[in-house]
């Protein structure tokens, strides 16, 4: 049992210990209500954002499930051995929201684009895998400050703004402007979404945003926004494809994202252990961490091969532990094999291409605020003296501008330079990280108390 007290009290039962088979039928269940809650629409924004059809985004739905699946078996049998699940990381697929948008301005066909992509997952994949086995966390997790962190979730959010308010105001779907149904279908989910998050009981907090889909999914019916099931998908079992988007192509500016990409969600990785040790009380050793990052390293390798988003372990599993007080591995993998049987079965994913496009991003917009509200605490992790101000201020302000330009104002640079000015979140990114480890190191800056008690820099106001 755990070695506090107090998680003895609290658990019902804890890593090592197996609850009868109903009740494990029924914790598993709750696991893939909880995960289901928090990743059904990422296909469905990712597929469009692509250019895939309705098809397309069932069979990309169908194999995110099951390599998710697969990759919380793997975690929880041989990586950091925790009940964490394993996701499409919000970090990843906001990003291959924002390269699908700057592809026209970089002349990249969607298809081309798709392939890429694969490739830069499975090589941020290798790259974690070589992290974890070296022992290197702690060495690559030192470049991500909470100045880096911050500013990285802000610009990311910033980025996507565009996208998801385009999706709630229906642009395009019917080859027109703004659909008046699609934006109140738009602000109702919008608005469920947010009571059953400040309001609902804690289980109904954790699956607000399932509450959401379903309620913006009825609502879409009678507004005519609901699309149809495609139910005739080609039999009942079938084996996800690998490289379902071509053969992976070679794209440096992709690749250099994807890798920072991956080592940047290793903060969640962290963050998803250190919840999950402060929920069951027990400390988990330090091999836990690097087994975790090479696990995770496997699971972006299967993303690149399966042509999906790259994963990160979601720390919400720490909240559904804290709120079941059940933290067993076996209802834990017993879900593990229920989701990766669920991306064996067409239909299922076929179901899953079918949410209304105005719900899908108007879910995600309300997530994002929870990302923007994470980079806003980074910052208060900072004595927010001058030097952070000037660090933070030329991160944003000038990753901000790099979103803004206008496609023609890069014409005739080389096309990596295009890429990266093009690309305001990695510009921001790589931005930050050379001025808070390069040109303004802390170390540089003799520290004096500042008139609110904290400490100030030496630089000017």
């Amino acid at each position: 049992m755990s070695n506090s007290a107090d998680a003895d009290q609290q658990l019902l039962y804890d890593l090592h210990e197996n609850p009868p088979a109903k009740r494990a039928v029924v914790y598993a269940l709750q696991w893939l209500i909880f995960t289901l809650a928090n990743m059904a629409v990422v296909p469905l924004v990712i597929g469009r954002a692509l250019g895939l059809d309705q098809p397309g985004i069932a069979a990309l739905a169908q194999r995110t499930l099951f390599f998710s699946g697969l990759a919380s078996l793997l975690q929880v049998l041989f990586g950091h051995r925790l009940p964490i699940m394993e996701g499409p990381s919000g970090m990843w697929w906001g990003v291959f929201i924002t390269l699908a948008a700057l592809a026209p301005g970089l002349e990249k066909p969607l298809a081309v684009l798709r392939s890429d992509l694969e490739l830069g997952v499975l090589v941020a994949g290798v790259v974690l895998v070589l992290v974890g086995s070296s022992r290197l966390v702690g060495s690559a997790l030192s470049l991500f400050t909470p100045a880096v962190t911050g500013s990285v979730l802000i610009l990311l959010g910033l980025q996507l703004s565009g996208t998801f308010v385009r999706g709630m105001l229906g642009a395009g779907m019917d080859g027109g402007g703004a659909n008046p149904r699609a934006v109140l279908l738009s602000v109702l989910v919008v608005a469920v979404v947010l009571w059953a998050s400040l309001k609902g009981r804690p289980f109904t907090r954790s699956v607000a945003v399932l509450i959401g889909i379903g309620a913006g999914w009825l609502a879409a019916f009678p507004l005519g926004l609901a699309p149809g099931v495609p139910w005739s998908v080609s039999g009942v079992f079938e084996l996800p494809r690998l490289f379902a988007w071509g053969t992976p192509t070679f794209d440096a500016g992709i690749v250099i994202t994807s890798v920072m990409t991956g080592l940047l969600v290793l903060s969640n990785l962290v963050a998803s252990i250190l919840a999950m040790e402060k929920t069951i009380g027990q400390k988990v050793p330090r091999q836990a961490y690097n087994r975790g990052v090479a696990l995770t390293g496997v699971a972006d390798i299967m993303a690149g091969m399966g042509a999906t988003v790259g994963f990160v372990p979601f720390s919400a599993g720490a909240a559904l532990v804290g709120m079941t007080r059940v933290a067993s591995r076996m209802p834990f993998i017993l879900f593990a094999i229920i989701m990766a049987i669920l991306g064996l079965i067409p239909p299922v994913g076929a179901f899953l291409s079918s949410i209304p496009i105005p719900v899908g991003y108007s879910v995600l917009l309300v997530s994002f605020c929870r990302m923007i509200g994470f980079g806003l605490r980074d910052y208060l992790r900072l004595q927010l003296d001058n030097r952070d101000f000037y660090i933070i201020g030329i991160t944003l302000l000038f990753g901000t501008g790099a979103m803004m330009l206008p496609p023609e104002a890069l014409a005739g640079m080389p096309a990596l330079a295009r890429y990266l000015l093009g690309n305001g979140f990695l510009t921001g990114m790589l931005l930050c990280i050379l001025l808070e480890h390069v040109f303004l190191p802390a170390k540089f800056f003799a520290a004096e108390p500042g008139p609110n008690g904290k400490k100030d820099s030496g630089m000017d106001r």
